[in-house]
């Protein structure tokens, strides 16, 4: 997994690096160029420009610093630290748009002398475009291949930007054609969709931090894995933890048959680790649990519980079934639907429905994880 992470974190810089040096170079023809022609819309292409090679610095040190080996402090590394640049990042683009505005609005209010664009402007913003979709497709294709979130947001913001010169062109050709300056206009356009970028990024970065569900593809590889091992009847409650791109750890519940033995379940459980790991998740535990069903009592309860279930969309599986005879105990997990509203209120007619069914007996659900 480290090597996997050295190399990500090489592309990573790599990529940036490309990114820094065409907008550096393309932000320095169109200040000289912006100043020239007294062209407000062209001179803030050059500064968003240049706070996009400051974004590429930004991902190249959260990069160095996700990729810093794990210590006493951080045992799960710095992974998470990517999330964090990406919101600065974030926070750098909303400036700039709000920035934006202020001085497009300032220009409506108190008019200046109208830009004299040139062949020059015109070379320059068509260069500026065709770079900013080729960087902007790239970079979102490289960053959703290696997971990284900071590429595929320079990615989407260099695809927003694109915008920008093509309003720029837009503004060129009707000021040529009609002569009608709409460039600050054509400014507050900018500024509005450099602010709305920057708010979906910030969203996404949000969630992140917050913790998202696990990636569905990436999950049901996992399932996969473990379920294919000889001896593993049903995975159950697999929850995954990111701390980073490529660094998962989690746990996972399986059940097996009832009368397996202890020293078998230990090499069982040795083996699914190292299935989880070649998917590159740390398995930090495995739980155990057998289902009674081989007694036709037991599985006859379990039948109309099952029955009883299947009528209430909230509940989506149920597992590890224990049934208790001498202590009068029903067991298991259930798993609720996290996206329907009033969980506990299906659940607590789930657990009514069952007492009618089974009046003599105490009931132990347990809410599994719907990962």
């Amino acid at each position: 997994m480290e090597q996997n992470n050295t190399k990500r974190n090489k592309i990573i810089v790599k990529y940036n690096i490309a990114g820094i040096a065409g907008n550096l170079l393309l932000s320095v023809f169109k200040l000289v160029v912006g100043i020239q022609i007294n062209a407000h819309a062209v001179l803030l292409d050059a500064v968003n420009g240049l706070s996009d090679s400051l974004s590429s610095v930004l991902a190249i040190a959260s990069s160095w610093l996700s990729g810093l080996r794990p210590n006493k402090k951080h045992p799960m590394g710095y992974g998470r630290v990517e999330y964090l640049f990406s919101m600065l990042i974030t926070a750098i683009i909303m400036l700039i748009g709000a920035h934006a505005m202020i001085e497009a609005v300032d220009g409506i209010l108190d008019p200046h002398e109208a830009p004299d664009y040139n062949t020059y402007t015109l070379v320059i913003m068509v260069t500026s475009l065709v770079f900013k979709l080729s960087y902007g497709i790239v970079m979102r294709r490289k960053g959703k291949e290696i997971r990284s979130a900071a590429m595929i947001m320079t990615g989407t913001d260099s695809l927003g930007d694109s915008l920008t010169s093509i309003g720029i062109l837009a503004a060129m050709l009707i000021y040529g054609v009609t002569g009608v300056d709409l460039e600050h206009y054509v400014c507050i356009a900018i500024s509005c969709m450099i602010f709305f970028t920057g708010i979906q990024l910030l969203r996404q970065s949000l969630d992140k931090i917050l913790g998202t569900r696990t990636d569905a593809d990436h999950a049901a590889n996992i399932r996969r894995l473990l379920i294919m091992e000889e001896g593993v009847l049903n995975i159950n409650n697999l929850v995954i933890h990111s701390y980073g791109e490529n660094r998962y750890v989690g746990s996972a519940d399986i059940e097996v048959d009832e009368n397996m033995k202890a020293s078998d379940i230990a090499k069982l459980s040795r083996r699914l680790i190292r299935h989880a790991a070649s998917a590159g998740l740390t398995l930090t535990s495995v739980g155990i649990s057998g289902a009674n069903i081989s007694d036709p009592e037991a599985a006859r309860i379990w039948d109309n519980i099952l029955e009883i279930a299947g009528k209430d969309k909230c509940i989506l599986r149920l597992h590890s079934f224990i049934v208790d005879f001498e202590e009068k105990v029903i067991s298991f997990y259930v798993v609720l639907d996290y996206g329907m509203k009033e969980r506990e209120k299906h659940l607590e007619q789930f657990r009514y429905d069952i007492n009618a069914l089974c009046p003599d007996m105490t009931l132990e659900i347990i809410e599994g994880i719907d990962m």
